[in-house]
C-alpha cells in the first residue's frame, strides 16, 4: 500500500512569484524571499543550507586570497576553491528553489536532495583539500590518493548530472510555474546540462594532454589550442539559470502583462544563447573569449546588448511600479 508521503501532489511553489501577490514591489519581494524558506519542503531546506555552507566556503577562500595574495591563473591558484564553492553553492540553492515548481514526491525529493548535496559538497571538499595540500585537484595521478580523489570527483559530478537531468525531464513534463518562470526554469536547466557537457569536453581534453606528457602542476588543462578558454565556455551556461530566474522573478513585480514578461524572458534566453555561442566557437577555434577584433564581435555585442536590455526593462518597470504605488 502506498503511503501518503509517496503520493504525488502539487508542489508548494514559493509565494509572491507574481506581481499580484504583493501589495507593492518591495513588500512582495520580501514576502517572496521569506516564503522561499517558510513554504519549502524539508529536502529543499537541506539544499538551501548546504548551498549556503558551500558559498561561505568559497567566500572564506576569497578572503584568505585577498590577504595572502596570489594569481588567479594556474592549477594551484586560490581561484579554484573560490569558484567551486560559490558555483556549486549557488547551484544547490537554485535547484532547491526550482524544485518547488516541480511535481516531486517527498521521498523522491529527499533522495535527489541528499544526492545533490553530497555530490556538490564532495566536489568542493576535494578541490579545497587538494589546494590546502598544494597539489592540483584535476588530472593529478601523482599518488594513489590524488588519483583516487580525482576519480571520486568524477563520480560526484556524474551524480549531480543525474539529478539535473531528472529535474529537467520533470520540468518539461509538468510545472506549476507561470509561463515566464516556466520558460526561465526550463531554459536554465538546459543551459546547466550544456555546461556539464562542456565540462565533459574539458575532462576529455585534459586527459588527452596528460597522456601526451603535459604536467597538470605547471600548465593549464583547460586551454584549448593557443588561447581557447574552456572554463569560460563552461561557466557561462552554468550560471544562466540564475540569470533567467532572477529576471523572471523581477518581472513578476513589474506590473507587465504575462505575455510581455514571457517574451522578455525569451529575448534574454536568446541573448544569452548568442553570447554562449560566440564564446564556445571562439574557444573551439583556440581564440580568446573576448577578442574584439573578430568577425563574431558583432554577434557578441548584439547578444550582450539584448540580455542587458531585458534586465534594464525589468528593473525600470519594477521601479516605475514602486513609484506609482506611493
Amino acid at each position: 500500500m502506498r503511503s501518503s508521503a509517496d503520493r504525488p501532489g502539487p508542489p508548494r511553489p514559493p509565494a509572491a512569484a507574481h506581481a499580484d501577490l504583493g501589495p507593492a514591489p518591495a513588500a512582495g519581494m520580501l514576502a517572496s524571499l521569506r516564503a522561499s524558506w517558510t513554504d519549502a519542503q524539508g529536502y529543499q531546506r537541506l539544499a538551501y543550507l548546504v548551498g549556503l555552507v558551500l558559498v561561505a566556503t568559497g567566500v572564506v577562500h576569497a578572503a584568505i586570497w585577498a590577504v595572502v595574495g596570489g594569481t588567479a591563473e594556474g592549477p594551484l591558484s586560490w581561484r579554484k576553491p573560490v569558484t567551486f564553492g560559490v558555483s556549486f553553492g549557488l547551484t544547490d540553492i537554485t535547484l532547491a528553489w526550482v524544485a518547488g515548481w516541480l511535481p516531486v514526491r517527498p521521498r523522491t525529493g529527499w533522495i535527489a536532495s541528499v544526492a545533490l548535496c553530497a555530490s556538490t559538497a564532495l566536489e568542493v571538499a576535494w578541490v579545497s583539500l587538494q589546494h590546502a595540500r598544494g597539489v592540483p585537484s584535476h588530472f593529478n595521478n601523482a599518488t594513489a590518493l590524488d588519483q583516487g580523489l580525482f576519480i571520486m570527483g568524477g563520480v560526484a559530478i556524474a551524480v549531480t548530472l543525474l539529478v539535473v537531468v531528472a529535474m529537467a525531464v520533470a520540468a518539461f513534463a509538468r510545472t506549476t510555474a507561470p509561463p515566464p518562470l516556466a520558460l526561465a526554469v526550463r531554459s536554465g536547466l538546459l543551459a546547466l546540462l550544456v555546461a556539464m557537457g562542456v565540462g565533459v569536453w574539458m575532462i576529455v581534453h585534459g586527459i588527452s594532454l596528460v597522456n601526451a606528457g603535459a604536467d597538470p602542476a605547471t600548465q593549464s588543462m583547460s586551454t584549448y589550442g593557443d588561447a581557447g578558454a574552456m572554463k569560460d565556455a563552461h561557466a557561462i551556461p552554468m550560471h544562466a539559470i540564475q540569470v533567467f530566474l532572477v529576471l523572471a522573478w523581477l518581472l513578476g513585480f513589474s506590473g507587465l502583462r504575462q505575455r510581455t514578461r514571457t517574451r522578455l524572458v525569451g529575448l534574454a534566453v536568446a541573448g544569452y544563447a548568442g553570447l554562449f555561442a560566440v564564446v564556445l566557437l571562439r574557444t573551439a577555434g583556440g581564440l580568446p573569449p573576448f577578442l574584439m577584433d573578430s568577425a563574431s564581435t558583432v554577434v557578441y555585442l548584439l547578444a550582450s546588448g539584448l540580455l542587458a536590455a531585458t534586465m534594464a526593462i525589468a528593473v525600470v518597470s519594477v521601479s516605475r511600479r514602486r513609484l506609482a504605488r506611493r
